[in-house]
């Protein structure tokens, strides 16, 4: 799974590396410990309204899926990951992967590994940002304005991932990252795609265990990330 991230790349950073046309001015602050319900950014290509070509936009989102249909905001609260296996059949998700697919850029993911009794926290990473495979929604709010939601699908551990957590983030490797944001493409089949290619996407992460400070939201900081 994946319940808790870091993303302290600059914005400017962001908006090269994943060639955004536009970005938002509500985009969040650098975190070092981002859990669920927290805003955060996403790279996202609505499909153009007239005939002009499509505009990527780094879009500021609450971490957890509000579907258009739902009744109130804390839906969200338990749909911040989508099982890649069956989000394409699921209510929640389904018109997502259709046409509404996201990447969500991390510097990288906590994940614990569990043995008895005991949770050891493991920063998982690479020498740059990676990018998610999301979804996103937009929800009418009560007083009419509109929130925009994400969530990050997942898929069985490859690797050395394997041996901390049975799940991981689906990793979408840079050169799918234009057809997984392509809303004229098939989404089942992009879906598809993506999960196929996560092993190989993952291969050239590494992971390191860090200070247990880190189960707590409220903690802060780059020395989170240091070796413990």
């Amino acid at each position: 799974m994946c319940g808790r991230y870091v993303l302290a790349t600059p914005v400017s950073d962001l908006v090269a590396l994943f060639e955004i046309d536009e970005a938002s001015d509500a985009l969040p602050e650098p975190n070092w410990n981002i859990p669920p319900t927290t805003t955060v950014p996403i790279v996202v290509e609505p499909t153009p309204r007239d005939d002009g070509p499509p505009i990527r936009r780094l879009e500021a989102a609450r971490w957890g899926l509000v579907p258009a249909w739902a009744d109130d905001v804390s839906i969200g609260v338990r749909a911040f990951n989508a099982r890649s296996e069956t989000a394409a059949e699921k209510p929640m998700f389904r018109d997502a992967v259709r046409e509404r697919r996201a990447l969500v850029p991390a510097d990288g993911w906590y994940e614990w590994q569990r043995q008895g009794d005991a949770k050891t926290p493991f920063y998982v990473h690479g020498s740059a940002p990676v990018s998610f495979a999301g979804l996103y929604a937009w929800w009418k709010q009560p007083d009419g304005s509109w929130l925009l939601s994400t969530t990050i699908l997942t898929t069985a551990s490859a690797g050395e991932l394997a041996s901390i957590h049975e799940r991981m983030p689906v990793v979408i490797a840079p050169q799918m990252r234009d057809a997984w944001l392509d809303p004229t493409e098939d989404g089942e089949a992009a879906l598809g795609a993506v999960v196929a290619d996560a092993a190989e996407a993952v291969a050239s992460l590494t992971a390191h265990i860090v200070d247990k400070r880190v189960g707590s939201v409220r903690e802060q900081g780059a020395e989170l990330l240091n070796p413990a």
